[in-house]
């Protein structure tokens, strides 16, 4: 049974990842940085931040701003990596070989290879989820907020609604399953206005999550390399 409810569902994609290479023990900030910036825009659509702004006054805003920074950057290194370039390129030419038609290939092709990365991390690591919700639980509120406020920031309302579902629902756990996996890529797919996927685009998929899960070892540990 899949265990998301449609409301707050954000596009949750790389979470764990980022969280898995990036995270510092005993830092709630600076962890709850490194998803920050995907979390704004996906709760107030059009939110920018800037990371430019002088924050060492304040240690928690400080702290949050850093892991939006290292999310940034390790974004950039991943995209480029040969091994992410090379997983994509497995997954595109997979779809193109098979009989069924896929809008907008190469663009499912790189959600799907940072959601099975998601996907391989929490199966070989169970508390990862509970981990970074754990972590985001320590989180003052009224820091968040000052953060934002000094971002020129005012939907403060529609943000906590939205981190209060994402807290609340805990639909992170659920990504020990594929068919959690083809369906946050059906739901980011309707967000960009593709058609939903048949039952034989399901299955196909799922093929694909398991033969890039059988990839992924190497990968992860490649990937911490690149990463340093």
């Amino acid at each position: 049974m899949l265990c998301f409810i449609h409301k707050a569902y954000i596009c949750p994609v790389n979470f764990l990842s980022h969280y898995y290479f990036d995270h510092q023990e005993g830092n709630p900030y600076f962890n709850l940085g490194l998803i920050f910036p995907d979390i704004v825009r996906n709760f107030v659509r059009g939110s920018k931040l800037n990371f430019t702004i002088d924050m060492k006054d304040t240690p928690s805003a400080d702290s949050l701003q850093k892991g939006c920074i290292q999310h940034v950057q390790s974004d950039k290194i991943f995209h480029a990596w040969d091994g992410f370039i090379e997983a994509m390129d497995f997954a595109t030419d997979f779809m193109r070989n098979s009989p069924l038609n896929f809008q907008k290939d190469w663009f499912i092709a790189h959600i799907l290879v940072e959601l099975t990365m998601d996907h391989y991390l929490i199966l070989n690591n169970p508390n990862l989820a509970s981990k970074l919700y754990t972590d985001f639980e320590i989180v003052d509120t009224e820091h968040i907020h000052s953060f934002l406020r000094r971002n020129d920031f005012s939907k403060f309302d529609l943000f906590q609604m939205g981190f209060d579902r994402f807290m609340k629902v805990r639909y992170l756990e659920s990504y020990t399953e594929p068919n959690n996996i083809v369906y946050a890529l059906g739901r980011i797919c309707t967000k960009m206005r593709l058609p939903p996927f048949s039952e034989e685009q399901k299955q196909l998929l799922k093929s694909i999550i398991t033969e890039l899960n059988d990839k992924m070892p190497p990968m992860v540990e490649d990937l911490k390399v690149e990463l340093k």
